[in-house]
């Protein structure tokens, strides 16, 4: 019998990345949690599950590549610090190390929903950048299976975290919303959102490493349920209702275009993002992981299901 692989987890303790540990964890692969401090409560948290803690920070090259020695597969999403130049740099250098390593053969990268879809997005887009990091991720994994002993590599393209409902981030997406029960969005009345649980990437980081032929040279969109504004209210407030045992009505506030332009131009980092949604079809992008995905989509998390478990949360 084989040994179990061995799975490296970059930024090991966010939404996706915990949720990698779990499922490779319980798929019985040994994992390596990559972090930058194994003191926090969620590193000390990875350790209790299973998984062994490697400190280190992206930044460091040679703590990557020490990291990835006798490494079979190496699990990646972006570094985010508000720095694009330094994050993209950061991230790569996680590629750099994978291909170095004699042992590598499987890179499974996290991205986003349409990442290969802005090569033509204006100079002054405000999401420009944060285009460019996704998309020259994708590029470089492609890149280094065709000159390293990586011989498969997997994209996966989330959609809208349902964790972005959560306190504290709510309160940043959806300001005023603990306190009055109405989401103030700039999604038109019909824009569906793909939602997710952030978690479900590891769903298919696992099923990809058990099966890397199946799951090689693909590029996967996530997503459970696409839901318009007023679709996810009514969902959001059968959660709360439940929980308080009483009825909860939540409400809808759409931003017109002239209000969504001028926050904008203002700086709001929310509204070019709820702007960009607008242009994505939700229903296509749940229709296109059902068929990349087949059967193993019905193990995702459905809205339901991650509404109710952190409804307290909401």
């Amino acid at each position: 019998m084989s040994p179990p692989k061995k799975i490296l987890v970059i930024c090991a303790t966010g939404n996706q990345g915990r949720g990698v540990v779990q499922h490779c964890l319980a798929a019985g692969y040994t994992v390596s949690a990559y972090v930058r401090d194994p003191a926090t409560a969620a590193a000390r948290q990875l350790a209790q599950s299973g998984a062994t803690l490697v400190p280190g920070d992206v930044g460091d090259l040679d703590a990557l590549r020490a990291a990835t020695r006798g490494v079979d597969a190496v699990f990646l999403t972006e570094v985010k610090s508000g720095d694009s130049a330094g994050d993209l740099q950061r991230s790569t250098n996680v590629i750099i190390a994978a291909e170095e390593a004699p042992t590598v053969s499987h890179v499974i990268v996290s991205t986003a929903i349409t990442a290969d879809e802005h090569d033509s997005d204006p100079q002054d887009h405000p999401m420009r950048q944060y285009w460019r990091n996704k998309r020259a991720l994708e590029t470089r994994v492609r890149e280094a299976a065709e000159s390293s002993a990586i011989q498969h590599w997997t994209i996966i393209r989330p959609g809208h975290y349902l964790q972005n409902l959560l306190q504290p981030m709510g309160s940043f997406i959806f300001p005023g919303f603990a306190q009055d029960r109405v989401l103030r969005v700039g999604w038109r009345p019909e824009t569906q959102i793909p939602w997710m649980d952030a978690a479900d990437v590891g769903i298919v980081t696992a099923a990809a490493i058990a099966d890397p032929e199946r799951y090689s040279h693909r590029a996967i969109d996530l997503a459970t349920e696409a839901l318009t504004a007023q679709e996810l209210a009514g969902r959001i407030g059968r959660a709360l209702s439940v929980l308080s045992k009483e009825d909860v009505q939540v409400q809808v506030q759409h931003r017109s275009e002239e209000e969504l332009d001028e926050r904008i131009r203002a700086g709001d980092p929310i509204a070019p993002a709820q702007q960009w949604a607008n242009g994505v079809r939700g229903e296509d992008v749940v229709a296109s992981c059902r068929d990349e995905l087949g059967l193993l989509a019905t193990k995702l998390t459905s809205v339901d299901a991650f509404l109710a478990a952190h409804a307290s949360r909401l």
